[in-house]
């Protein structure tokens, strides 16, 4: 039986359809009423978020023809070969619609050649030729290239939004999800709307829960931030369970603290008796661990305990 792929057949295919990220959506479609849209754009956020779906759509918008849109993935570059052939190629007027478009994806992992080409092809770029770069790290990019792009920035997706998100293709799917395993499902996800479906059909193929549970918490990162969530969730834990628990972790603090944020956020927005306590984790974790590292990620630890009686 082949596992059924739903970030495929959810995709987004037009501006309404795309989710959490109601900013991007607003410039490109106010770029393209206007007649503004420039010819070079950066597409920069984390993995999953919507990036190349954007894109996609854009190419609708700008009637592009799929025999004039050309995907590149980074792993198939030849380096300024490449470059060449899209020098060559972009001279040539649309097959069949108004433009042509390059979709560069995962764009900073070109070559150094490429990138350095690159720069030429996005100043002379003809009229009907778009590039549209995609990369979860534009930093690496040359900075020379990022000036000559419009950045069109994609954010990670809210425990809210991912929810929703999860609710709506198991209604149209008819599957049935505890909360447990939707809240393990958001907090697996890393804030990304293609891991949160991957996840769900993975979790469909499996017969009862413990199994799905087990899935989940297989997952390294994830189960130790899924772990220290619900021993923070408990009003009986007690320090010294939790510092066992920070001991045994690896994870970088400050992605085990968005992933902890993430649950005890889903936890909060459905009420009830944990609602209180998962409000305490979310203030605990608001702040960034970039800077403090683990001893920023044993100080929120520490302020949920010390809520604990006898804590």
């Amino acid at each position: 039986i082949l596992t059924v792929e739903f970030y495929r057949k959810y995709r987004p295919r037009t501006f309404k359809q795309v989710i959490g990220q109601p900013e991007s959506v607003k410039i490109l479609e106010k770029k393209i009423q206007n007649g503004t849209m420039p010819h070079a754009l950066l597409f920069a956020g984390p993995s999953g978020c919507g990036k190349t779906t954007l894109a996609r759509i854009l190419k609708g918008k700008l009637e592009c023809s799929d025999l004039d849109f050309q995907e590149i993935n980074t792993a198939d570059f030849r380096g300024i070969d490449t470059a060449r052939d899209i020098r060559m190629a972009m001279n040539y007027a649309p097959t069949a619609g108004k433009c042509r478009i390059w979709l560069i994806d995962e764009a900073h992992r070109a070559t150094a050649d490429f990138q350095a080409a690159c720069l030429k092809l996005l100043e002379d770029t003809p009229s009907h030729v778009y590039f549209m770069l995609a990369t979860t790290e534009p930093q690496k990019l040359l900075k020379t290239i990022i000036t000559r792009c419009t950045t069109i920035q994609v954010k990670s997706l809210s425990s809210h939004v991912l929810e929703k998100l999860i609710q709506y293709v198991s209604e149209k799917e008819g599957i049935k999800l505890t909360e447990e395993i939707t809240d393990g499902i958001i907090a697996a996800s890393d804030g990304s709307g293609r891991k949160a479906l991957v996840l769900l059909g993975q979790v469909v193929e499996l017969d009862d829960e413990e199994s799905q549970l087990n899935m989940l918490l297989s997952i390294d990162a994830e189960k130790q931030a899924i772990s220290l969530a619900k021993a923070l969730l408990n009003f009986r834990t007690r320090w010294e369970d939790i510092s066992k628990i920070i001991k045994g972790i690896d994870e970088e603090p400050e992605k085990l603290r968005y992933m902890v944020l993430g649950y005890a956020s889903s936890v909060l927005l459905k009420g009830g008796k944990l609602a209180p306590r998962a409000y305490l984790i979310v203030n605990a974790f608001e702040s960034n661990f970039y800077d403090s590292k683990r001893a920023g990620l044993i100080r929120a630890c520490w302020e949920v305990i010390g809520n604990n009686k006898g804590g």
